[in-house]
């Protein structure tokens, strides 16, 4: 017999040895209900477990346990640490002055086609709950061969239940027109990967200094910039897959110093699912600004629970710009936090309305099907359905579509479509990757499209 087929069958004649009837096998067996060990009384401290043929079986495995891994089969040691919680907590501050110094730095890379590829990083010192934190970004632009950057300094702190922030920067930096929607990261992706870059850009160079009151239903800003905004040329059509961009030129801004005061409030009403949001800001000659408007925005978004079976998420939002409508403070309708069914960003206005229904899904559809996948990775399904409109001045160049306070019943568009989802859990807790299918609804049916989309649920309200 070879050596593998002997342990093998010494292994099974010992647990068949251990397994024995001790009462023989004439003999009736004890009912299942009987204790393992029928002979041994309850364990004294200090004794050991009966010498059984199991007992020596798993003492084996222990011990082969201990043999191999060694250290890493050990039980934790947690001398200490009830004293070292309770000394935390006696002395909440105690290392504050470590943490205050510590520096950071992370590398930083960005790509559109008025900036090219940008490389860059960042630097910091310091922790913005403790003494604040002081540090820069700078970065090269490589499309037209020009250095960005910016320093900031913030500081955060809480007083009871309220946390109040402040936010000083200042520098060189591009900028998203569309400035209630001005995340750029996906936009990176997309035009790096093949082209599909919808937003325009254009230059700040100057200051801003903003001040957060935040509490738990409300929150109130107040801030202020000085900056000199000038337009931005197309330098970069190349991409990874070789397509020719969605969006070759880019559009102008208007050039001038703007010095703007703005003042944002937003609340969540303590009884009803509903958050709101009112932003302000103005821009004038009597605060030496060479730009003159007024731009207002209000919101509304709800999340009511339709049982345990979805969630239902209607969300409302007007705008109006007066004064001189420039392009960078113009509204735009498209895209995944506004109609789906139109390019992003692929009209512009001075007055904006905008209604949203999404009813999303709580049941994880992998499990329904019954397909094996980890629970960290649930798909939802999505229905959504919108309306909305812009009027006034076009951004773009176009006719001024006609309306005062509210757009003329021709320029509505409308849509419903469906979507998949998961949600990641990051940058955003609230956040969804969202594979879309919409389409219009009128006499553009036939242009339906896929997109795929990271935005928030509520998207149309500024986080808390």
């Amino acid at each position: 017999m070879r050596p593998p087929a002997r342990a093998v069958v010494l292994v099974l004649a010992g647990l068949a040895w251990a397994a024995r009837d001790p009462a023989g096998a004439g003999e009736r067996r004890a009912p299942l209900a009987a204790p393992v060990f029928p002979s041994a009384g309850p364990l004294i401290a200090g004794e050991s477990a009966p010498d059984t043929g199991l007992s020596r079986f798993l003492g084996g495995l222990s011990d082969s346990t201990d043999r191999i891994f060694g250290i890493a089969a050990a039980a934790p040691d947690t001398t200490g640490q009830d004293s070292a919680l309770a000394f935390g907590l006696a002395h909440p501050r105690r290392f504050d002055r470590r943490r205050a110094l510590r520096i950071g730095r992370r590398p930083d890379f960005a790509f559109n086609r008025a900036d090219g590829p940008v490389w860059g990083g960042e630097m910091w010192i310091g922790e913005p709950r403790l003494w604040g934190r002081l540090g820069g970004e700078v970065g090269y632009a490589a499309g037209p061969n020009r250095w960005l950057g910016k320093g900031y300094y913030r500081y955060a702190m809480r007083r009871h239940d309220v946390w109040w922030s402040l936010s000083l920067e200042g520098g060189r930096a591009s900028a998203a027109m569309n400035r209630d929607h001005p995340d750029v990261r996906l936009a990176t992706l997309r035009a790096l990967y093949n082209g599909n870059d919808r937003k325009q850009y254009f230059r700040r160079d100057g200051a801003r200094a903003r001040l957060i009151r935040e509490a738990v239903t409300w929150r109130a800003v107040l801030g202020y910039r000085d900056m000199l905004e000038s337009p931005l040329v197309t330098t970069t059509t190349w991409n990874l897959r070789g397509h020719v961009p969605a969006v070759t030129v880019n559009l102008p801004a208007a050039l001038g110093r703007v010095r703007e005061l703005e003042l944002d409030a937003a609340w969540r009403t303590p009884r009803v699912p509903l958050t709101g949001e009112v932003e302000h800001q103005t821009s004038g000659s009597g605060i030496g600004s060479e730009l003159e408007y007024r731009r207002y925005r209000l919101a509304l978004s709800g999340d009511f629970g339709l049982g345990r079976m979805a969630s239902f998420v209607p969300q409302l939002t007007y705008g109006r710009l007066t004064g001189r409508a420039t392009p960078q403070e113009s509204f735009y309708l498209g895209g995944s936090s506004t109609l789906r069914s139109l390019p992003g960003d692929s009209r512009g206005g001075s007055g904006i309305a905008l209604a949203r229904l999404d009813v999303i899904g709580t049941a994880d559809l992998l499990r329904l099907a019954h397909v094996p996948h980890p629970d960290a990775f649930p798909l939802q399904a999505g229905l959504f359905a919108g309306i909305g409109a812009v009027w006034g001045v076009d951004p773009y160049g176009g006719p001024p579509r006609a309306g005062g306070d509210w757009p003329n019943g021709g320029d509505w568009a409308s849509e419903a479509g469906a979507s998949l989802l998961y949600q990641p859990g990051i940058p955003d807790p609230t956040g969804f990757i969202r594979l879309n299918f919409a389409f219009p609804l009128g006499p553009d049916r036939e242009n339906s499209r896929f997109t795929l989309s990271y935005s928030r649920a509520l998207d149309l309200v500024k986080a808390f």
